[in-house]
Parts: C-alpha cells; sequence; structure tokens
C-alpha cells in the first residue's frame, strides 16, 4: 500500500457529504423515532436548591388520565450511584470526595432541577400533568451557589465528609521551586479571573427511548451522545448493574454535543427501569427550560494568576490558584479543572517551573461538566491575560514579548514543565504568519478613526497551545463486501463534525479508492468496535490513527487471500489503488472480488472466509494544536456595546485533512469563546434560583455578533501518529477567550480600567467605565 498521507491538505476538500441530507430534513435525531406502543415520560424537579425531602405522596398522580406507572427512589433503591469520570489523583491521602448520585433524589436534593419522581404515561401532556399532582413535603435549608461563599467559614455544608465543601485540593508542580523564582523576579503580574459559567446549549435537546425485551432480558436506549460504549458501559456497569451485553446503545444524527451529551443522565436509567416494569417502551425529550436545569454546565470558577520575569522579560515561572465550581455532583469536573488546565498552562513559552492548586468546590447549583475546551481554554486564558497584563506593567510590545519567550522549532521535542513533551511546532512562525493577516501594523490608524468617531477600540492577541486527545486508545474494524464497498466501524460519534466525510477521506486514501465507495459506521453497541468517545479533540488523531493500522492489516489480509487467486506468491502481490496485483504484470484482483471470491463455495479453510481487519490501536501521545487569535473590539462609552471587528487566526492543527470541515470547526469554536467573554452568563439568585433558565435570559451570540473571520493554517505534522494531524475541534475556543478579552481589556485600559469580569456585557462595561471616571 502506498503512504498516502502527504496528499491530504493539498487543496482537496470534498463536500461533507452528509450536509445534503441534514438541511433537507433528512436527519434522524431521537425524537424523530417512533417506537410502537410507546409511552411517555415526564419528570418531578426539585423546586429549590437544598432541602430535605419529608415525604412524596404519589397516590393522586398515580390515579391520574393515562398514568401507566410513578417512580421514586424508593422504586429504584437496587439502582447504582453516578461513578465520577476520570477523577483526579492527588497527594497520598488526600483523595477525591465522591458523593452518591442517585437517579431519583434519595432524603435531600441539592440544586433546582434534581428529579425527584418519574410519571409514565399514555401522552406527554399527561404525564406532565401527572407530575405536578405529586406532593413533595420539603424542608427548605440554605443553599450556596458561589465557591468563595462555599468556602467561607459558617458556609452551609453539602456533604459532611467535605469540609468547607472541598471535593478535593490538588497541587501540580514544584512549590518551591517555583516559589524561588517568584522570589528572584525582577517583575511579578497578576491577574483574577472571574471564568463565568455556561449553559452547553446544544441546537437537539437531550431525548432518549428505551424499550426491553422480555426474552432476551436486554435493554435498549436510543439517545444522542457523543460515544455509545462510554453510555453503555457506565448505564449497565454503575447504575443498572448488568453485564454490558445486556443493554443496546443506539445514537443517531446528534444536533451538537460540546462535551454535554457524554455522559449518561439519571433520566436515561429511570425511563429504562419504567420500559421494563410496564413491558413498552418509553420516551422522554427534555424541554429546554429542562436543559437549562439539568444539562451539566460548563466553566466557573475563580482563577488568581501571577507570572514571574526577570529584567529582559524573560519567563522564570508561573503560579495559580484556581477555585472550581463541581456543582452538587461530580460529573468530569475535577479532571477539567486540575489535569486538563494543568498541561496547557505553559503554552507555547520556555516556562521554566509551573505551580497550580485547584480546590474542588461543591455548591448547590447543576453539575460542571465537559464544555468545548474542557480545562484548556481556562490555563490560555490566564496565561495570556498575565502575558498582556506584564507587558502593560512593563510598557513593552505585547508581541515581542510573546516571541522572546516561545520555544524554538530547534528545541523539539520539547519537555516541558507540565509535564508534557511537545513533538512538533513552529510558535513563532505561527505568530509572525497572524501578524499580517490580522493587519497588526494598521491598528493605529483603525483605532484613530474610532476615537474620531467616540468609540474606544481595542486590540487583542493570544498565542495557544492545548494538550488534545489525552485518551488514546481506540478500536477499528474494517469490512470489504462484494460490491467493493468498504464499511468502517468507530466507537467515535458525530455531532456535526464531519465523521462521515473526514473518515471515509481517510480509509479512501490509505487504500486508493474513491470515498464514495467507504461507509462510516457509527452508533450501536452491538456492533461498534471498543473505544472512546467524541471528545477532546481525539476523534481524528486516534482514530485516524485506528483506522490506518486497520487499511494496513487489511491489506496484509487481502494479499495472502489475492495470492491464491492469482496463484501467485505473497511476496509478490502488491496492493494499490484498490488492487491486489502481481508485480511487474497486469494481473490484478479488486477488493471487491477479493471479498466475493472469499465467500463462495470452495474456498480454502486455510484462509480468511471475508476481507476483514479488526484493530485494537494506542496513539503513541496526544497531540498539541496551536495558534495565533488575534481580534479587535469596538466599545461605545455611552451604551458599554462592545461589538467584535475583527477577527484572524493562524493555527497548527497538523496536516489538514478537509480544509473546509477544518474552517468549520473553528468558526464554531470561536464563536463559543467569543461568547462567554461578551454574553454568555448562567446568573443562580442567593437562593439557589437559575435566574437564567431561557434564551430570554441567556445571551448566546448571533451570527450578527461575529464578523468575518480571516483563517488560515500553518500545518507542522504531528510527528507521533501516523496521519500528521492534531486536534481541530477546539483551537477556536481555547484561541478566542484570551484573544477577545485581551482585546476589550485593551481597550479599556486607554481609559483607564485596570479590569473587567467576563462576560462584558454592555452593562459592566459601562459601570467600569463609569467607575474609571469618578
Amino acid at each position: 500500500m502506498k503512504d498516502r498521507s502527504d496528499r491530504f491538505g493539498e487543496a482537496q476538500s470534498p463536500g461533507r457529504t452528509e450536509d445534503r441530507r441534514l438541511i433537507t430534513g433528512g436527519g434522524r435525531f431521537t425524537d424523530d423515532f417512533q417506537l410502537p406502543g410507546q409511552a411517555y415520560a415526564a419528570f418531578l424537579r426539585a423546586p429549590v436548591a437544598h432541602a430535605d425531602i419529608r415525604a412524596i405522596d404519589t397516590a393522586e398522580a398515580e390515579t391520574a388520565d393515562g398514568v401507566l406507572g410513578v417512580y421514586t427512589s424508593a422504586d429504584l433503591r437496587n439502582l447504582g450511584t453516578f461513578p465520577c469520570s476520570k477523577p483526579p489523583i492527588d497527594r497520598p491521602g488526600n483523595a477525591l470526595i465522591v458523593p452518591p448520585r442517585h437517579v431519583l433524589a434519595v432524603d435531600r436534593v441539592r440544586h433546582v432541577g434534581e428529579p425527584i419522581a418519574c410519571v409514565v404515561a399514555e401522552t406527554y401532556a399527561q404525564a406532565l400533568d401527572a407530575a405536578e399532582k405529586i406532593d413533595v413535603t420539603l424542608d427548605t435549608l440554605p443553599a450556596v451557589q458561589h465557591v468563595e461563599a462555599a468556602v467561607a467559614p459558617g458556609a452551609v455544608q453539602l456533604y459532611p465528609d467535605a469540609d468547607r465543601n472541598i471535593a478535593i485540593d490538588w497541587s501540580f508542580g514544584d512549590a518551591d521551586k517555583t516559589a524561588a523564582a517568584f522570589d528572584r523576579a525582577d517583575h511579578v503580574a497578576r491577574v483574577t479571573i472571574d471564568n463565568n459559567r455556561l449553559a452547553v446549549c446544544a441546537m437537539e435537546p437531550r431525548a432518549a427511548i428505551a424499550s426491553y425485551d422480555r426474552a432476551t432480558d436486554k435493554y435498549t436506549l436510543r439517545s444522542g451522545s457523543q460515544g455509545v460504549m462510554g453510555m453503555r458501559d457506565t448505564l449497565a456497569n454503575a447504575i443498572l448493574r448488568i453485564d454490558s451485553e445486556h443493554l443496546r446503545v443506539l445514537s443517531g444524527d446528534v444536533g451538537g454535543g460540546f462535551g454535554m451529551k457524554t455522559p449518561p443522565y439519571p433520566e436515561y436509567a429511570a425511563i429504562l427501569v419504567a420500559a421494563k416494569a410496564l413491558g413498552r417502551p418509553v420516551r422522554w425529550t427534555a424541554t429546554r427550560g429542562e436543559s437549562f436545569l439539568s444539562d451539566t454546565q460548563g466553566r466557573d470558577g475563580i482563577i488568581h494568576g501571577e507570572l514571574a520575569l526577570d529584567p529582559e522579560g524573560r519567563f522564570l515561572g508561573l503560579r495559580a490558584s484556581v477555585l472550581a465550581n463541581m456543582g452538587a455532583y461530580l460529573a468530569n469536573g475535577p479532571g477539567i479543572a486540575t489535569r486538563n488546565m494543568a498541561w496547557c498552562l505553559s503554552g507555547m513559552y520556555a516556562l521554566p517551573v509551573v505551580h497550580l492548586n485547584v480546590q474542588c468546590i461543591f455548591t448547590n447549583t447543576a453539575p460542571i461538566g465537559p464544555y468545548r475546551g474542557a480545562g484548556r481554554p481556562e490555563a490560555s486564558y490566564v496565561l495570556e491575560r498575565l502575558v498582556d497584563r506584564a507587558a502593560a506593567d512593563l510598557d513593552c510590545d505585547p508581541v515581542e514579548l510573546r516571541r522572546k519567550n516561545m520555544i524554538p522549532p530547534d528545541a523539539m521535542p520539547y519537555q516541558t514543565a507540565v509535564d508534557q513533551v511537545y513533538d512538533s511546532g513552529e510558535f513563532a512562525a505561527v505568530l509572525d504568519a497572524a501578524l499580517p493577516i490580522a493587519d497588526w501594523t494598521g491598528f493605529e490608524n483603525r483605532q484613530r478613526q474610532s476615537q474620531a468617531e467616540g468609540r474606544l477600540r481595542g486590540i487583542g492577541i493570544a498565542c495557544v497551545l492545548e494538550h488534545a486527545g489525552a485518551n488514546r486508545a481506540e478500536s477499528a474494524r474494517v469490512d470489504v463486501d462484494a460490491e467493493g464497498r468498504v464499511t468502517v466501524y468507530t466507537a467515535a460519534q458525530s455531532q456535526g463534525q464531519g465523521h462521515f466525510t473526514s473518515f471515509a477521506q481517510v480509509v479512501a486514501e490509505q487504500l486508493g479508492i474513491p470515498p464514495g465507495q467507504v461507509l462510516i459506521h457509527e452508533g450501536d453497541s452491538d456492533i461498534t468496535p471498543p473505544g472512546g468517545a467524541t471528545t477532546g479533540s481525539r476523534a481524528l488523531t486516534v482514530c485516524g490513527g485506528a483506522f490506518v493500522t486497520a487499511c494496513d492489516v487489511l491489506v496484509e489480509t487481502g494479499k495472502a487471500m489475492a495470492a491464491h487467486i492469482l496463484e501467485a506468491s505473497k511476496a509478490d502481490i502488491e496492493f494499490e489503488d484498490g488492487q491486489f496485483r502481481i508485480a511487474g504484470t497486469d494481473r490484478a484482483v479488486a477488493l471487491g472480488q477479493v471479498a466475493a471470491m472469499a465467500a463462495a463455495p470452495g474456498w480454502p479453510s486455510t484462509l480468511p472466509t471475508a476481507l476483514t481487519a479488526a484493530v485494537d490501536y494506542e496513539a503513541a501521545a496526544p497531540t498539541y494544536p496551536n495558534g495565533c487569535h488575534i481580534c479587535e473590539v469596538e466599545i461605545d462609552p455611552e451604551t458599554g456595546q462592545a461589538t467584535l471587528c475583527r477577527y484572524a487566526a493562524v493555527d497548527d492543527v497538523g496536516r489538514v485533512i478537509n480544509p473546509t470541515i477544518v474552517d468549520g470547526q473553528v468558526h464554531g469554536a470561536i464563536a463559543q469563546g467569543a461568547g462567554q467573554v461578551l454574553s454568555e452568563l448562567c446568573v443562580y439568585d442567593d437562593d439557589g434560583q437559575l435566574l437564567t433558565g431561557s434564551f430570554m435570559d441567556y445571551a448566546l451570540p448571533r451570527a450578527d455578533d461575529m464578523p468575518s473571520f480571516d483563517l488560515a493554517y500553518h500545518p507542522v505534522p504531528c510527528r507521533t501518529n501516523a496521519l500528521g494531524v492534531k486536534g481541530a475541534g477546539e483551537s477556536g475556543t481555547i484561541g478566542a477567550l484570551p484573544a477577545v478579552s485581551n482585546a476589550v481589556m485593551n481597550a479599556l485600559r486607554q481609559v483607564g480600567v485596570d479590569s473587567f469580569e467576563m462576560p462584558a456585557s454592555p452593562e459592566r462595561i459601562w459601570r467600569a467605565l463609569q467607575n474609571a471616571t469618578r
């Protein structure tokens, strides 16, 4: 097989094959499926943030019209509790506190929206009406929503074994060496950042349909997910306490995930139990209001950062402390706030020492889970805000300060102070490529024009790097049928990333066949090989490596089969452009012909009877996508309105497989990062009620809030995987968060504003400007 990896990215950008079906209404999302005899579920949710449950009276609900079953924690006592995914490992003796999270609340509720009871009825309206008839007696308790209040003396305690509501007090790096670096520093830059809480707001709300086959003792759950295998194993093993083979999970088209659709949720387990008890399918689809209350949310915490510099402006060390909000229960929040952040804290820079301390805090709010970037934007945010702070303090060029401290290409592979080894990267070249695209030197003219019109204009730059593809294990299977079609089975799950196009490109290139000949199969745990979810910018870097390996095995297997067909020695068989050929001759047999003959009568029992390959694969290392993002904002001092005027970025995502798909990923991620800076914020009041529970209150960015993006790529092939690719799905968020923040700060600094809290809403900016003029 010919190595075709060098052809990727050479202006090859076939259109996304799934788009026509999706944009013309041909998508098949969870709520599009209907099962015969299905019933409908609705949930009674906690109306307060913190309370003891004294009694639950379901009598009236049980006799309501159409009701088939009412379930409380008493009916689900045999179920297990939800585990914390990938808990961090801390110092000996300092274990993570993981409180039990039940399917339905037991004895106490700890956040508004926590499910207390499940009602199943013939129609959704009947289920909802009946849920409202359940009489729950609650003794309301004081609630705490903010991390600083949660750790304060005398604060309400959510769990008796979590002193000061701390789930874990986690440290990373050498504290003594870092302190010594700060002791000898000529200057220390400091920032304090409020990392605002976000609602995920996927286009498709969570939904699920559960059924149970008594004859086979098997459950089936259809639900949008980011990977069916993890969903199946957690629900089966931890919650239902059954063997995984007794649960099938199906995911069709998925309308956005961003990390939130990775884990299973209480509603899924509840309707699985109901489906078995009732002997008929049960479906549930979240309202948007339920999504705001019960989906895992993102970010949320207070970050204090410090950067030490010598007299020449070289970085000596960085230290940071974080109070990270976990919400009422642990999803994957601890791993996000600790490891994910730590591994990215040195960025592109030659930072000799780094120390991070993170306290993960329980509050009476919805649980925190992964959200696009998951800890890496926080790292780039604090690092790049510190670099800009240092440049302002020292009155030096922020570009030159960054360039001076960048790791040079000839230092690769480079061992960082955060236990990572960068295999590749040309950081200064990425910076230099971004400056002319952004017209950095023309900013002063644009700034003068804005001033003439009574507005403030700021420019922000961020040079960022992320750790991607931490979950490096993956499996894949590749089958060839008699028609020459190649079917690829993978545990990855597309939520809009274009898997059906880019995955097919990879396999087609490896086998030398048209991409239209390749079929991608995702979303069925019964036939999916073991593997991870589509998270952490790992799909192409890790799954792609598994596909390449599987294609290699397929070809090697096929050579022995073709040798029999062609009556030649296997050593004489070569493979190119979908055909096995006797070297130096025109005698050849195509992939489909080999598959057809292997399935025909008379095939030797000593040879495989199918042209297939299944592999387990582990990537050699994570990847380190990096980039330089530059943006400009304009602020109207009269109203405080900040407008994102220009945005340019150059990213190194390794070899680009499909430029159109990568552009789309970067576009979406930039919008999400900018949304956090400029408008998005989950707000809980002092009683724990969510005040931003709809799109009337929660300000998602709109299309007209975004300028056209000027994007380019500086691909430096990754040296640790077969395709040379690096992650791309989250790079825009990781760059936009600090770039837009630095632009806002640059504009405000001109009139004496020293800091601001995200989001930079008109009211917040206006108040900051008013305070600065007093």
